[in-house]
């Protein structure tokens, strides 16, 4: 598995590569299709479109645009392409996308992962994109050796004619990236899927997860890079008044303190001497609007809610004739505010130099983080590429921008590139909530305790 940088698309440019298939499949938008000359290099992609790349050497890749956060779309979306294909899943290689509108996710109106959406919503783009593919690789051979193209089958990543002959979908790539594609090309019915909802189905990416080989958020380098420990108010939305940095630059791996708009970040070799630094720091914060708040001030207000007169959503037959006579029963259920709570720490890494911006990290809302990237470095967001990583659980977490926006600015202030790691304890207090909510329940059952009669 790599991480995949795309280029910014213009919207210019996107409009002028975007004759290949119909509106209809991202967004009432084309996918852009390009053919790149692959003279000496069988790994440089001969056929290539925003979603399959396809290397004279027969490499197969599928750049997913969604995040993996162990939800599996690395073989879920993958398997949608190799059915129309017509390969087996072995065969496709995964390389993520960077930020451009064709990975915009027509349900979320966004680069988003998210809602459980991911699957319905690429399974009928994907799979046109495969069949598509498909059709002029088959054309392709059937120029090639000048026979009826009803003659040809794709499989197993070759086209085969019935006489025999066959080239691999590679060789095939670079006449078929000149070809244009079908606007509506057949997709296959369910009854003669070979890799959909089969058994023989396996996880693509286990074998670099269970070797440590996959590369999450927490794990990034960058050559150059420090780690930075940042050091947040005690209550939300507060930000830093002044600090004495002097105890922490005498932390033995300690490189630099800086601040940022809502905190103050210490720079150093490693995470234990980041975090040793940080609690040496002496800050005096602007607690800010939210002073004054804490969960009894909320439970109170909630319980106040309470006693005030609700919306009746709906309303059947005549409630109070079937009660009457009844035994009225109530309760109170009390949910407090929720972390996320993910296993992997909310982190960051963020180079902001030379005018651009470079970001990568546990990403769930590319286009968003590409936005605030831009303006916490000072640069336009074409200016910032977006590369994301492995994520070590999302649960909507890492939709939230805010971890991404911290990393720019420690980059941009410290003039070096960062990993910015929060501890658990940040996690915990920082954190977009699950809202503390109190429900009151009332109901009627007959005067034995038992239901009423309907």
């Amino acid at each position: 598995m790599k991480n995949h940088s795309v280029k910014n698309l213009g919207r210019r440019q996107f409009i002028q590569q975007g004759t290949a298939l119909t509106g209809a499949l991202v967004i009432g938008m084309h996918l852009p299709l390009t053919s790149e000359a692959a003279v000496g290099d069988a790994n440089k992609p001969a056929l290539a479109n925003a979603w399959i790349q396809i290397a004279p050497n027969n490499k197969i890749t599928l750049i997913c645009a969604r995040s993996e956060m162990g939800q599996d779309v690395y073989t879920s979306l993958p398997a949608l392409l190799a059915e129309e294909l017509n390969l087996p899943l072995s065969m496709i290689q995964v390389e993520i996308a960077g930020v451009a509108p064709v990975y915009i996710n027509a349900m979320l109106g966004g680069q988003i992962t998210g809602g459980s959406t991911s699957v319905r919503e690429a399974f009928d783009k994907l799979r046109t994109a495969g069949a598509a593919t498909r059709a002029v690789l088959v054309q392709a051979a059937a120029q090639r050796w000048n026979v009826a193209v009803a003659d040809c089958k794709a499989m197993n990543g070759k086209v085969i004619h019935s006489s025999g002959k066959s080239a691999t979908y590679g060789e095939l790539a670079s006449d078929a990236s000149k070809l244009p594609l079908p606007e509506k090309p057949i997709l296959k019915s369910p009854a003669n899927f070979m890799v959909i909802g089969k058994e023989t189905m396996r996880r693509l990416d286990t074998p670099v997860k269970v070797a440590g080989k996959a590369v999450y958020g927490i794990d990034v380098k960058i050559p150059g890079m420090a780690i930075a420990s940042l050091a947040q108010c005690p209550v939300i939305g507060g930000t830093p008044t002044s600090y004495d940095a002097s105890a922490t630059m005498k932390v033995s791996g300690v490189i630099k303190v800086v601040q940022i708009s809502d905190g103050i970040a210490v720079l150093a070799k490693d995470f234990y001497a980041a975090r040793k630094g940080r609690d040496a720091l002496k800050i005096t914060w602007n607690e800010g609007p939210n002073a004054g708040l804490n969960n009894a001030v909320v439970r109170k207000a909630l319980e106040a809610g309470l006693s005030k007169k609700g919306v009746i959503v709906k309303t059947t037959g005549d409630v109070n004739a079937v009660v009457a006579g009844g035994k009225s029963i109530s309760a109170d259920y009390f949910l407090p505010y929720l972390a996320h709570s993910t296993m992997e720490p909310v982190n960051c890494s963020a180079d902001a130099s030379n005018g651009k911006c470079r970001i990568i990290g546990p990403i769930q809302f590319q286009q968003g983080g590409q936005a605030v990237a831009a303006a916490a470095a000072g640069v336009k967001p074409e200016d910032v590429t977006i590369e994301t990583a492995f994520l070590g659980g999302g649960f909507g977490r890492k939709l939230e921008l805010d971890f991404i926006r911290q990393a720019a600015e420690i980059s941009k202030a410290a003039g070096m590139p960062v990993k910015m790691l929060w501890t658990k304890e940040d996690d915990i207090t920082h954190d977009f909530y699950r809202p503390m909510s109190i429900h009151r329940m009332e109901g009627v059952i007959g005067s034995n305790g038992q239901s009423l009669p309907q």
